[in-house]
């Protein structure tokens, strides 16, 4: 498994240690999470935290805790003396991403990849060592979401918790609508009846989208929503700014 398959590609743009660091510390907060309560993996969380740095309010990194994890989310790793840690690299990791998220190298270059995602991807070599090993069973590894899955829900989930990405009819919602559809079809399962609804809709060439074309998409859909939520703070303060002319006459 490898917490941060994107490394190699974006050099030194991630602080792997950081992340496999992060990753572990989250690992003891899972660990002592409720067992029926949906698992909530380094994909997810970074999943939130891109979406808190991309939408339309400014935001935190303590946020996505709290809404991943409950407010009273510290007091596991306060036991261990672990919380100054943990918030050091969730603070780096926050940092990272708006690192790549900065508006400058969007414009100049909206054709390059510029997010650093963290997403977790079994190799089938891993995968049959850990069958091996007895540590997972072949069933569990065929019910793993595929790779990005949990970092588009992730995303997805802080969209619906911030309740801010709504726009009136005609002042883009419907842009929007089609770039949340975008990351929501990477969380599709395979071979279902959406996905192959949402591939056949969105792509001019249907056959050749796998999953790996659909994470890319995503990961370019959301650059192309820092910028727009930008656009429209511009467009949201330039209107303020005439109306607060038109009462002063």
């Amino acid at each position: 498994m490898t917490d941060t398959p994107m490394a190699d590609e974006f050099g030194d743009s991630i602080d792997v240690e950081n992340a496999q660091r992060l990753g572990e510390l989250l690992a003891v907060l899972a660990g002592q999470a409720d067992p029926d309560a949906p698992a909530i993996t380094l994909d997810t969380l970074d999943g939130y935290l891109t979406a808190l740095r991309v939408g339309p309010s400014d935001a935190a990194p303590i946020q996505a805790m709290d809404a991943l994890f409950g407010e009273d989310w510290p007091a596991g790793l306060d036991e261990e003396d672990l919380t100054d840690a943990f918030m050091e690299a969730l603070h780096v990791r926050w940092n990272e991403i708006g690192d790549s998220l900065e508006p400058q190298p969007l414009l100049e270059a909206p054709e390059q990849m510029h997010l650093t995602p963290l997403i977790s991807e079994f190799d089938e070599e891993t995968k049959a060592e850990l069958v091996a090993q007895g540590a997972v069973t072949a069933e569990l590894l065929e019910r793993m979401p595929a790779p990005g899955a949990m970092w588009a829900q992730g995303f997805l989930q802080a969209v619906e918790d911030t309740h801010a990405w709504t726009l009136p009819a005609g002042d883009g919602a419907d842009d929007l609508q089609l770039m949340l559809e975008a990351i929501e079809a990477v969380t599709l399962a395979p071979d279902s009846t959406p996905r192959a609804a949402y591939i056949e809709k969105a792509y001019e060439e249907p056959d050749n989208i796998d999953q790996n074309a659909l994470i890319d998409d995503m990961l370019f859909t959301v650059q192309d929503l820092r910028l727009f939520w930008m656009q429209q703070r511009v467009l949201k303060d330039a209107i303020s700014g005439l109306a607060g002319d038109d009462s002063t006459h």
